[in-house]
């Protein structure tokens, strides 16, 4: 009896030094985050469009608007769901560095919002939307309190470096006033369309930092919680308009289709600068080609924020 409790002691002491030293080397980390934003600020423009939800009536004899309410809209597309895998080498008891993959798509952001009225009825409504969708690169360095204990803190600080992504806007119009319907044909009374537009960033660094904790479950194995912070800002390099459907209506009544090709090369692509010139291809100023892609001032967005990571971190 004594030398089987005296077994058991011997055996329950090596599985929790077991649990309670991480062995040095190399290990990954599939992790599932979920992000909140923390910075909202106003959305830019979307082409000619304010990000303002805008709700007003129109005089039906002389076409001019009462505004009835305004409201800015603000937000950042940091919010969503990120899938990730990292991989790391530790050194010793403390330092340890890590490079992570992480896929994010963020929620959907109303970006412009306008509803006009003639008395109850609604004859103009537009809609815009934006989601981002991205692939970043995070290399870390990570500082482990060195503990015997099962549960083992660390800190997290590192760099957030956008390798692929895009933000789509998809707008929504149903205007039977013309006011945007003649901006598609001049001879437009009204018109139903839905557009997307795929606005390319450059490339960009951001700064992130977590603070976590690692606890055994087995034997190289451990489950892994975080609190990270994320800061990315980026900037727009280009826009194209990648779909485009439009049903017009003629003043005789009779409807018109215009596609994707039918858009001038002026309205489907757009480069984005620091600083327009006179010399600049800007729609609506003298020698404007739409011929050309044409050129706006650029924008900015954040797709950083505050989340929380979990998964597991098996050592191999």
């Amino acid at each position: 009896m004594k030398k089987l409790i005296l077994s058991a002691l011997i055996l329950a002491g090596a599985t929790l030094t077991t649990f309670a030293q991480e062995g040095r080397g190399f290990y990954l980390k599939p992790t599932g985050s979920y992000f909140l934003k923390v910075t909202p600020v106003e959305f830019p423009n979307v082409g000619s469009l304010q990000p303002r939800d805008y709700v007003f009536s129109i005089n039906p004899t002389t076409g001019a608007q009462t505004r009835i309410s305004e409201e800015t809209i603000t937000g950042s597309f940091g919010q969503g769901w990120r899938a990730g895998l990292t991989g790391g080498f530790r050194f010793n008891d403390v330092v340890a560095v890590e490079m992570g993959a992480n896929f994010f798509k963020s929620e959907e952001n109303t970006m412009a919002r306008q509803a006009g009225f003639i008395g109850n009825t609604q004859v103009l409504g537009l809609k815009s939307v934006g989601q981002v969708t991205a692939v970043d690169l995070t290399p870390s360095l990570i500082f482990h309190l060195p503990t015997q204990k099962k549960f083992k803190p660390y800190v997290k600080v590192g760099a957030v470096v956008p390798v692929y992504g895009y933000l789509d806007i998809n707008t929504t119009v149903s205007d039977q006033t013309g006011t945007i319907a003649r901006t598609v044909n001049p001879n437009f009374a009204a018109v139903e369309l839905t557009r997307t537009e795929r606005v390319k960033p450059k490339p960009t660094v951001g700064f992130l930092g977590a603070a976590g904790f690692n606890y055994p479950i087995g034997k190289n194995i451990s489950f892994f919680s975080e609190i990270e912070y994320r800061n990315v800002s980026v900037n727009s390099d280009s826009k194209e308009v990648t779909a485009f459907a439009a049903t017009g209506t003629l003043a005789n009544g009779n409807k018109v289709n215009v596609g994707l090709s039918d858009l001038p090369v002026g309205t489907r692509e757009t480069n984005y600068h620091k600083k327009l010139t006179p010399s600049s291809n800007v729609p609506g100023t003298a020698g404007y080609d739409a011929t050309k892609p044409s050129d706006d001032l650029k924008s900015y967005i954040n797709i950083g924020g505050l989340g929380l990571n979990v998964g597991i971190k098996i050592g191999i």
